[in-house]
């Protein structure tokens, strides 16, 4: 760390290198330069699972209820549980879910992805109290990554997103870079309401909001709901606009039913 004195030339600051934990973040941004992605803004009435999530035992977390959703739609839609690799499209046979969570280790906070196995088969509160652990201890700890993958992430920035632009065209190593679809949550950031527009080289990823009434029609009378803003964002190398459109109204059916608080899997959309 350099630090410089204060003069007539300019204020006075701090330097100091970039921490290791944020050189993935800085290779997500700069791969996700480079995708096709097209997005979707969605609203969701959650009345239904509000009343249910409220009184859940055990606790169930809006997050955990979402990954929880967005897990059996991806079931329902398996051509999304998809990423490039090369010239060949590589398809998971197992639904996991990536997701964002502030974790608070050694006296600091700082963004993490953790990887949720076999979510669709994973109930919202199992969801919840792994992401709940999560929060606390080591980064990375819930994922394991592979030997090749742990030296690139040793190398000089330029060099390293080269090697894995390299790498990534090999299917074998290509699947261990973790989910193709994620989600996170501007929740974790403000209790505004918005979408965002995330930068990510995830084939999907959801970015929610945060849930306010707002005034909606309901046969023919305007009347206050609990809405919850939703950002889909689908990488177009992979998925074309009909099947996007498919899979947003199975996540949407998912979410305002809230069949997942049943365990309930869901049903292919023809």
């Amino acid at each position: 760390m350099a630090r410089t004195r204060p003069d007539d030339a300019g204020p006075a600051y701090v330097l100091s290198p970039v921490p290791k934990n944020r050189r993935p973040v800085l290779d997500r941004l700069a791969s996700a330069s480079r995708r096709f992605q097209v997005h979707a803004l969605v609203e969701l009435d959650v009345s239904g699972p509000s009343a249910r999530i409220a009184t859940a035992e055990p606790h169930v977390s809006w997050t955990g209820f979402v990954i929880a959703s967005l897990a059996r739609a991806v079931a329902a839609h398996p051509e999304v549980n998809a990423r490039i690799s090369g010239n060949r499209i590589l398809t998971f046979d197992r639904v996991d879910i990536g997701a964002t969570v502030e974790r608070h280790w050694e006296g600091r906070r700082a963004l993490d992805v953790i990887t949720i196995r076999d979510a669709d088969r994973t109930s919202c509160a199992e969801i919840s109290r792994m992401l709940h652990e999560a929060k606390d201890g080591p980064p990375g700890g819930t994922r394991r990554q592979g030997a090749l993958t742990a030296a690139l992430v040793r190398m000089p920035g330029p060099f390293r997103r080269a090697a894995f632009r390299i790498a990534a065209r090999r299917p074998s190593i290509a699947a261990t870079f973790g989910p193709a679809v994620g989600v996170t949550s501007l929740g974790m950031f403000s209790s505004g309401w918005g979408w965002a527009i995330p930068l990510a080289p995830l084939t999907v990823i959801a970015t929610v909001g945060g849930i306010v009434d707002r005034a909606v029609v309901r046969e023919g009378r305007v009347v206050a709901r609990p809405m919850m803003p939703l950002t889909l964002s689908f990488d177009h190398a992979v998925i074309d606009g009909a099947p996007a459109a498919r899979f947003a109204a199975t996540f949407r059916a998912l979410i305002e039913s809230a069949a997942a608080l049943d365990g309930a899997p869901a049903a292919p959309t023809p």
